[in-house]
């Protein structure tokens, strides 16, 4: 890369007082976009955004990177930092970062364009993935179903299209599916004949501290044979989801398309050989006696808990489509997004 085309180039090594030296991408752009060094020489790409945006959940992982949030002891922002490890992937590094640039060009509003800075990051994560370019798992795969059959049989109707899709945090790592206003739903996916676990990935995925109410929606799904018409691939529900977006609301497409591409789902990859029946819908409201790991149980320190819950225990908890179609409208998103 040429210093002409190099956005690093000119940049001043900073001291240990400034730590980092950096100049806006583009003084034309709304959001606060940084080129910058730091001590050690190294390139990052920085968002500077309002510390209420910071992200909540797990943030990607890419190999040669560092991707971390800090939070400066002056001044009243935070910042969402990509650093490189190895300058000798300069050409590379700068290619991913015109790529998330040119993804928070179109953001509305500041909000926006940290979800679209994850979000491209979260793209660039599965597609370097291992090195391969690879289909979702079964249980990815199962897992996007469940989200993507909510929105058509839930939250469209209820929020509309556009808040439904805003909504959709769960591809950028957060740690609930659907965040809307104070109202989150975390889905949920099991098979039909198995023992009725569901398994939890994180002690914050049930937590319900800062908002109002949590749903845990289970749907059941079963394998079934290519040639069984009554199945679905994801790749059919994906499909159906952006037909209706296409005939109702056109706007929210891009948006869609980009949460589908982190989430790992790519419309060139083949699923017509995993097809899946839907069964029963399993609707919880998590409340205080819940069967749940949430953070306040255990000293600090600890992370990462994974653990299952078995849906019998669970039936107390039960709540019909009314109540959840009930929240979700008095949970609509306001005009932050």
């Amino acid at each position: 890369m040429s210093d002409s085309h190099d956005p690093w180039a000119k940049l001043k090594i900073p001291d240990q007082t400034t730590k980092v030296s950096g100049r806006r991408v583009d003084p034309g752009l709304q959001w606060s976009l940084y080129w910058a060094i730091d001590t050690d020489k190294s390139c990052l790409l920085i968002l500077q955004h309002a510390p209420s945006l910071r992200p909540k959940g797990r943030l990607p992982n890419l190999r040669g990177l560092e991707i971390e949030i800090r939070t400066p002891e002056e001044g009243n922002h935070a910042l969402l930092v990509i650093r490189l490890k190895d300058n000798g992937q300069r050409d590379i590094f700068y290619r991913l970062c015109v790529d998330i640039v040119a993804a928070t060009r179109a953001a509305q509003s500041e909000k926006e364009a940290v979800e679209q800075f994850l979000a491209r990051t979260w793209r660039w994560h599965r597609l370097l993935r291992g090195g391969r370019n690879e289909r979702l798992s079964d249980e990815e795969q199962k897992g996007l179903i469940g989200e993507l059959r909510l929105m058509q049989e839930h939250l469209f109707s209820a929020v509309g299209m556009e808040a439904c899709i805003k909504s959709w945090s769960g591809p950028l790592g957060t740690p609930k599916d659907f965040e809307i206003g104070r109202v989150c739903i975390e889905a949920k996916t099991r098979r039909g004949a198995a023992t009725p676990f569901v398994s939890i990935s994180s002690e914050h995925q049930l937590e319900t501290s800062g908002i109002d109410t949590l749903f845990l929606v289970v749907s059941e799904l079963t394998g079934a044979s290519s040639d069984d018409t009554k199945g679905l691939s994801v790749s059919d529900v994906a499909r159906s989801v952006l037909a209706n977006l296409q005939e109702n609301d056109a706007s929210v497409v891009e948006l869609f398309e980009q949460r589908l591409l982190a989430a790992g789902f790519e419309w060139n990859h083949d699923y017509s050989d995993n097809k899946w029946l839907v069964g029963t819908e399993h609707v919880f409201e998590i409340t205080e006696n819940f069967p749940r790991i949430v953070p306040d149980m255990y000293p600090s320190g600890a992370s990462n808990v994974r653990y299952s819950i078995a849906l019998k225990d669970c039936e107390s908890f039960r709540v019909d489509q009314a109540r959840l179609n009930s929240a979700l409208k008095g949970g609509t998103i306001d005009d932050q997004h």
